[in-house]
């Protein structure tokens, strides 16, 4: 069933921290094109202090682009919008899209079949872009594939978006690209094998993969990032531990999945002593490297020092 920005329905909420019994429901051209929120949006984007702007932009509504839920989690999903949102954070302070300097992104993005909407952020420096999708069930799988499609136009993508209950705040454009005939994005990767070069720019000896192996680990755990909430991404990063580390990586193995909300001790010892039984399933370790920065952002797994 192929939904429209106008039919579609999302969560709304009053503020990033309101809980579960102020949720609502509304459509999401609603929360794209509504004014209510104009004037909040707009002393945003006037405020120069960025802890004060910060502050402002924490007191704004936000709602789910990707369905409805009775709990803002991926398990609290109740209907699927069938849209996808992506954002386009512009951050040269930190390196990340400076390709959008003096670019208008909504100009250019027709050329993009798939997309619905293009409108600036809340913060008015960057873009987020609605994307209809084939099938909620990949949505993770799909963003993915957007990654890396983005990464080819020289954009980065923020990773935390291919969570499905990832909010967003509510924004104001005055002149959003629309596109109400957009064609469903379909693609996913294909899995396959990642060397260390082909993720890092050049090959690792032993000492130096286990270095970079553990500043992975601890910026994850440091940042509560997980890159095995993925079932078929946490048997890989699990088998390219213990094809690289054996034994010795059933710490590593502990330590990655417990970022995991739903992680169990038993349930990790099993499966990792499951791939050391069965070296035909031997994953590289750039296949981990490779999951890393896809989970982490291209930015942040490229500043990880070994």
């Amino acid at each position: 069933m192929k939904q429209s920005l106008f039919t579609a329905q999302v969560t709304f909420l009053p503020c990033v921290n309101a809980d579960d019994s102020e949720i609502e429901t509304i459509s999401l051209a609603r929360a794209l094109f509504s004014d209510a929120w104009r004037a909040k949006v707009e002393a945003v984007r006037a405020e120069a202090d960025p802890a004060k702007q910060k502050a402002l932009k924490d007191a704004l509504p936000c709602f789910t682009p990707a369905g409805t839920f009775r709990h803002v989690s991926r398990a609290g999903l109740q209907t699927p919008s069938r849209f996808l949102c992506v954002d386009i954070d512009y951050k040269p302070e930190k390196g990340i899209n400076n390709a959008l300097a003096g670019y208008d992104l909504k100009a250019e993005i027709s050329r993009v079949p798939c997309v619905a909407y293009c409108g600036l952020s809340c913060r008015g420096a960057g873009y987020f872009v609605i994307i209809p999708i084939a099938d909620p069930a990949k949505y993770r799988d799909y963003y993915k594939a957007l990654q890396v499609d983005f990464e080819r136009c020289g954009l980065t993508i923020d990773p935390a978006c291919k969570d499905i209950s990832r909010k967003r705040f509510v924004s104001w454009d005055a002149d959003p690209y629309i596109n109400t005939a957009a064609t469903p994005y379909a693609y996913t990767l294909p899995e396959r094998e990642h060397a260390t070069r082909e993720t890092l720019g050049r090959d690792l000896d032993a000492a130096e993969t286990a270095a970079k192996v553990e500043a992975v680990i601890k910026s994850c755990e440091a940042n509560r990032w997980d890159i095995t909430a993925d079932y078929a991404d946490w048997v890989r990063v699990l088998s390219a531990l213990a094809s690289t580390f054996g034994e010795a990586g059933r710490d590593y193995a502990h330590r990655i999945s417990a970022l995991y909300p739903g992680y169990s001790q038993e349930q990790t010892d099993a499966k990792y002593s499951n791939l050391l039984q069965h070296p035909e399933y031997k994953t590289q370790i750039g296949t981990f490297f490779y999951i890393a920065r896809q989970e982490i952002g291209r930015h942040d797994f490229d500043n990880l020092g070994l």
